[in-house]
């Protein structure tokens, strides 16, 4: 019986470690997907890096520039048509104080940085 404790205490640490949110995994994905090198979409990629540097290890982002041939390919695999795209845990339209708001082109326009960062928060603490 002794023996099989630490074999479970173990197991059950590695199902632990393995969902979402669990031992030091960040709790939202966020990829930003889009022409993100060019001129004017530097104030945009500003107000995402800031928002986002506020949440440390919560959040992982990956930065795909859609003027490689690997960001072609990921706008091609996912349909994406806008120039710059905020895809969050999957999604780039989520639903932040009962009105969809759709994380593309322009920070701004169609979303605002509070967006962005409403949504994010909820995400980490749970909301």
């Amino acid at each position: 019986m002794y023996r099989i404790l630490p074999l479970l205490i173990a197991t059950i640490f590695l199902i632990a470690c393995a969902a979402p949110g669990y031992c030091g995994s960040p709790k939202a994905d966020v990829v930003v997907a889009g022409v993100i090198s060019h001129g004017p979409m530097q104030p945009t990629v500003n107000a995402i890096k800031e928002v986002l540097s506020k949440y440390g290890d919560n959040v992982r982002v990956e930065w795909i520039d859609m003027d490689t041939p690997e960001g072609k390919k990921y706008f091609e695999e996912h349909g994406l048509t806008a120039h710059l795209n905020v895809i969050v845990n999957g999604k780039y339209i989520h639903n932040i104080n009962g009105k969809d708001v759709t994380f593309q082109w322009f920070e701004g326009k169609q979303w605002k940085k509070d967006d962005l960062d409403t949504l994010i928060s909820g995400i980490i603490g749970g909301k």
